[in-house]
């Protein structure tokens, strides 16, 4: 009994890190195997990220059951091959639930942070989750709209495999431009430009917050120092 106390406790206190090792599991880790490789890899660090996602919202009764009921789906179609005859018709599907997960996982981390009094290891784990996320999205974005048109990206990137226009993602959210990848069609320039443009907005707004966070506690410390 105190051994499942103790792991529950530990599950709660560290899931901002269980879920930002979980997200660069699933972001990073398919880049080091064989191509042969890579969907198998994407799945199996896809369900470790959304297990890790559920110990982030399980104390929340409100949600818990509508993130489980999505984690269970999303989990589900993911192991579906793309390449497959259900694969390609569950594939819009799939896209779409992951990006609302993840749209709502995000939304959660930032009332987390608001809610937090000081700046602590869970608010710098929370934060860079979150870019990381957003990236996770750019890419899920992006991956729809070439399902949309086979037309809309050129360059050097294989079409069946989905880390490519992932790794674009995440150049336009740091507005790196290596220009390997480019949008062409309307839609795709418009996605490039919306999340190059919050990518950015997104650093400036949490620099901020942080920062304000951490002096507001530094001044009330030093007042209560002042005051003994």
């Amino acid at each position: 009994m105190d051994f499942r106390s103790n792991l529950n406790q530990n599950l709660k206190d560290n899931r901002y890190l269980y879920l930002f090792f979980a997200t660069l599991l699933q972001v990073f880790l398919v880049s080091f195997f064989p191509d042969r490789h890579n969907a198998l890899i994407n799945e199996i660090t896809f369900s470790i990220f959304m297990l890790a996602n559920i110990n982030l919202v399980r104390h929340s009764r409100r949600i818990i059951i509508i993130m489980l009921f999505f984690a269970i789906i999303s989990v589900f179609l993911v192991w579906v091959p793309d390449h497959s005859d259900l694969g390609h018709k569950i594939y819009l599907y799939e896209k779409l639930i992951v990006t609302l997960f993840i749209i709502v996982i995000i939304y959660h981390i930032i009332i987390q942070i608001l809610d937090s009094k000081k700046v602590n290891a869970n608010v710098v784990f929370g934060v860079i989750t979150i870019y990381i996320l957003f990236g996770l999205i750019a890419g899920e974005c992006n991956l729809l709209i070439y399902f949309r048109d086979n037309m809309a990206f050129s360059g050097n990137f294989d079409a069946t495999d989905p880390s490519d226009l992932r790794y674009f993602s995440y150049v336009t959210i740091t507005t790196l431009g290596y220009g390997d990848i480019t949008p062409v069609s309307q839609l795709a320039r418009a996605s490039a430009v919306f999340f190059s443009l919050a990518g950015q907005i997104y650093l400036a707004v949490v620099i901020a917050l942080i920062v304000g966070k951490y002096v507001s506690n530094s001044d009330k410390k030093k007042h209560e120092d002042e005051e003994d």
